[in-house]
């Protein structure tokens, strides 16, 4: 008899062994899959190890359960490598989630489906290789000569016999990689909308080695590949490439994980480093190539529209913007709008009493669309409404539009501008509203492409097309809604969104801001990033911020207010004392638990605790003593 432990493919609480043994006939290899009982519900698990029974006889007797017998083997051929426990017991333990689940993750979604069958080809290959880590190489490039700056790195890397991974940050800049890359090499894609037929023959391709490149979102990163030599992070300052799923993992970590477990190379690509990037540089850490080509630089202009208000003009656009929209629309050149809201209007407010129309699930004003009638819409839960004709609070029926204009109100006034001036163009509006379907979203680029003259009005969903649209003009109606977020990395992402700006090549680019004054404008403008970083880096040291510590951001919902309050001040407080107790406040701070910034959302309320904790301080000795039901963010994207 032998002692099998095994990895049960299910979510057991991260405070409860993740391993669990049970007994068989016979060894079974690493990698194999059997199925076990977890109460009355059978559950596939993988083999982790297999013991003679008589090696393990006095460690049993010792324990208080008693071993049960596997449910039946699903397959003695493994299908599970051992790079793929390697980097799930990494997700497991960096992002402290369970074992079984972050190995679920690491598995194609195609595993133990009938017709689809796997085997380790390369399994004692693999334990016989060394893991060697590469300095990564931050690259500076615009995002038109994105592939021209990297296609020398994958001739180098296939001459090798090596394979090249290519992760974006969006299904729908895939296909500017694949059509490029596709036609000189053995190209593959992977990315969560393909089937699992395709996703099949894919990965089969991939660890076979018959692909030369891969490219593909962030699940790309799970291939099997047979020898990877070159990993490219293209934007990795990009917010899609952290999961909003358990495991809530980073990308860009994780890319770093394949890289070590490969000895292969980490190159990331973007317009400006990230913060985390520029300190990593600055101390030795990761490399730098600059290869940002001299472009001629856009013509930048500043209204302030705090003089424009005291002149009258209560517009959402500047005279300055409205004199540039008319000389490029009479040149029928291409204009960019760059709008930071989809919708009409932020919210309704009553002039009377000041009262705001909010969500009843959510503690948020409902955001007021336009349809062709108007709407009321939840940007959270999606709950639409239609607005009443009075205040329900004092009954008046002075209402109005109040909060940052969104596309459809941009839109308005611009049919406005046109039509005054006896000017016709072909108006897009691009946002998440407009566009449903990948389908749709490619019809309005072949029309923006075919129109002698376009206005497009979008949110930053262009941003995935900068790689092949270019826009003469570009209008940022308000600068500074794009720094509301009271978080502390909201200035940062300014830098990232202009420097993706910049990637349309305009020849002009007017901002409309109520704060013209501000420094971080005119370094904005100058895009003197380094000058930003250098007086930011400071102020997040002394204050325990990334790159100096590790966030991690703990929050507790439930439908009722109380409950989720006195939940979080309980746990709080039970932290504050097992900090004590092992003695860990010169590498471990937190802050006291507070609502998040949306409290209630969809029906329940959510309340936070941050912790902040220095990087050789192992996070799972404090997170031990949080309970279940809570959701454990590490590295989260923001801490409201």
């Amino acid at each position: 008899m032998f002692v099998i432990e095994v990895i049960p493919l299910a979510s057991l609480p991260p405070q409860v062994p993740q391993l669990l043994s049970y007994f068989f006939s016979k060894p079974l290899l690493k990698g194999s899959v059997v199925e076990i009982l977890i109460g009355n519900r059978r559950t596939p698990a993988v083999v982790v190890s297999s013991v003679s029974l008589e090696e393990e006889k006095a460690s049993l007797k010792k324990s208080s359960f008693q071993l049960k017998k596997l449910s039946a083997v699903i397959s003695e051929v493994p299908f599970v490598s051992n790079r793929q426990f390697r980097i799930a017991v990494w997700l497991s333990r960096n992002y402290f989630t369970p074992l079984g689940l972050c190995l679920k993750t690491v598995l194609p979604s195609f595993f133990l489906k009938k017709n689809y069958k796997l085997q380790i080809t390369n399994y004692k290959s693999e334990n016989n290789q060394k893991s060697e880590t590469i300095k990564p190489i931050v690259l500076l490039s615009r995002a038109k000569d994105t592939i021209k700056t990297v296609e020398t790195e994958i001739k180098k890397t296939l001459r090798k016999k090596k394979q090249v991974l290519v992760v974006v940050p969006e299904i729908s800049m895939v296909g500017y990689f694949y059509d490029v890359l596709a036609s000189h090499y053995e190209t593959t894609v992977i990315h969560s909308k393909i089937s699992s037929k395709k996703l099949y023959q894919n990965w089969l391709s991939i660890s076979s080695g018959d692909t030369e490149v891969l490219i593909g979102t962030r699940l790309a990163l799970f291939a099997p590949f047979l020898s990877l030599g070159l990993v490219i992070i293209e934007d990795p300052a990009n917010e899609a490439y952290r999961s909003d799923m358990s495991p809530k993992y980073n990308a860009l970590d994780l890319a770093a994980e394949v890289t070590r477990t490969y000895s292969a190379q980490l190159t990331m690509i973007s317009g400006i480093p990230s913060m985390d990037e520029y300190y990593k540089i600055k101390s030795g850490l990761h490399y730098i190539r600059n290869d940002l080509k001299d472009l001629k630089p856009a013509d930048v202009s500043i209204s302030n529209m705090l003089e424009e208000m005291k002149k009258g003009n209560f517009s959402v656009f500047s005279q300055e913007s409205k004199r540039q929209i008319i000389k490029y629309a009479k040149s029928r050149k291409k204009i960019l709008i760059f709008s930071s809201r989809k919708g009409y209007f932020g919210s309704l407010v009553c002039e009377n009493c000041s009262f705001t129309f909010k969500c009843p699930n959510c503690s948020i004003p409902f955001r007021l669309h336009k349809s062709p009638e108007s709407l009321f819409i939840c940007h959270r839960c999606s709950a639409v409404q239609k607005p009443p004709d009075s205040c329900p609070n004092c009954r008046s029926y002075k209402l109005r539009p109040v909060g940052f204009p969104g596309s459809q109100r941009l839109e308005e006034e611009l049919n406005q501008i046109l039509s005054n001036n006896s000017l016709k163009a072909d108006i897009f509006v691009f946002d998440s509203s407009s566009i449903k379907t990948s389908k749709s979203e490619d019809e309005m680029l072949k029309n923006m492409e075919e129109s002698n003259s376009s206005i497009c009005i979008a949110t930053q969903l262009i941003f995935s097309h900068r790689y092949s649209k270019k826009f003469d003009l570009i209008l940022i109606p308000n600068l500074d809604s794009l720094t509301t977020v009271p978080d502390f990395r909201s200035e940062e992402h300014l830098f990232y969104q202009f420097a993706k700006i910049l990637d349309f090549e305009p020849e002009s680019i007017v901002i409309q801001t109520y704060n013209s004054e501000s420094p971080l404008i005119s370094k904005l403008v100058s895009n003197n990033y380094d000058e930003f970083y250098d007086q930011e880096l400071p102020v997040r040291k002394i204050f325990w911020y990334p790159p100096f510590a590790r966030l991690i951001k703990l929050s507790f919902r439930h439908p009722e207010h109380s409950k989720a309050t006195y939940e979080t001040r309980i746990t709080s407080e039970k932290l504050k004392m097992a900090i004590a107790q092992m003695k860990l406040g010169e590498s471990v701070k937190i802050l006291d638990p507070s609502p998040a910034f949306v409290e209630k959302e969809k029906g329940l309320y959510t309340h936070n605790i941050i912790l902040k904790i220095m990087p050789e301080q192992k996070a799972d000795e404090i997170l031990r003593f949080v309970p279940s039901g809570w959701i454990i963010d590490v590295d989260p994207k923001n801490i409201l």
